[in-house]
């Protein structure tokens, strides 16, 4: 449990979500790059990127993980499904450019590594989740 608990780390879900790497026709790098360019532009996976970001941070320095409250693993949840939701839009508007993501051997090493520490912040928190719900105790 305790490895589970250090990869579903919010940093480190965070910093892996920015440092998945892009591979375009014409142009590519990390996702933080691509996030960047979006921003002025409106683009809205850069802005649920940003939220689930913001979501995860405030949370992780709100609450510091403590399984007492109810309300922390429900935002991890919904930050990491914010986040899911920024990659899916991504690469559906742009699947012709960006497809090479998904068939170079980095790149997919750099989404695979995400996606683990992402499903492991889901399976923490979902957890934590049931440790803070009251159970009915049965006599």
């Amino acid at each position: 449990m305790k490895i589970i608990k250090w990869i579903s780390h919010p940093v480190i879900v965070c910093f892996t979500f920015l440092m998945i790497l892009v591979s375009g026709d014409h142009f590519g790098g990390v996702y933080l790059l691509y996030l960047l360019m979006a921003l002025p532009h409106g683009g809205l996976h850069s802005i649920l990127a940003f939220i689930g970001i913001g979501i995860l941070a405030v949370n992780y320095v709100r609450y510091r993980r403590e399984s007492r409250y109810l309300f922390d693993p429900l935002l991890n949840v919904l930050g990491v499904f914010t986040l899911y939701a920024s990659l899916w839009i991504f690469f559906f508007r742009s699947w012709e450019e960006n497809n090479n993501t998904f068939e170079q051997s980095v790149p997919l090493i750099t989404f695979i590594l995400y996606v683990l520490c992402s499903l492991s912040s889901l399976i923490y928190s979902l957890y934590r989740l049931r440790e803070a719900i009251p159970q009915k105790r049965k006599y």
